[in-house]
């Protein structure tokens, strides 16, 4: 049986050469080459997953987290937030020890409501 897994394991340096791959050519690589039909959804769970090892692989140490939500289970997601910190700010701000911490914030207008916040470091001369 052709699960998730292995669909990572078999497919995982292909979706890292190509990121840009479509899921259809994914689905007939499976099909192709391990002569088992899978599904769409099976297919992109795979390209995300490969996609998300690669990005911790290459930032080790950052935190990354994004969060969706859904009116209905059948409706599609909505973006709700998105963090975003880098191994090399946290070492950046733990060795250059700043002790003045900015918080920036926006709401936002339009089709898209919410408030946007940024914690930023201060500059002495701004």
């Amino acid at each position: 049986m052709v699960n998730l897994k292995v669909i990572v394991e078999y497919f995982e340096a292909t979706i890292g050469d190509h990121p840009e791959m479509k899921v259809r050519e994914i689905k007939r690589r499976v099909a192709s080459e391990m002569h088992v039909n899978v599904n769409m959804t099976r297919c992109r769970r795979a390209k995300k997953m490969v996609k998300d090892k690669l990005l911790r692989l290459k930032n080790l140490g950052s935190t990354i987290k994004m969060a969706m939500n859904r009116v209905t289970p059948k409706s599609p997601p909505h973006f709700k937030r998105f963090y975003v910190y880098f191994k090399a700010m946290k070492r950046g701000w733990k060795e250059g020890c700043k002790l003045i911490l900015g918080l920036d914030g926006c709401f936002l207008k339009g089709p898209f409501k919410g408030e946007l916040l940024a914690a930023v470091r201060r500059d002495g001369n701004n």
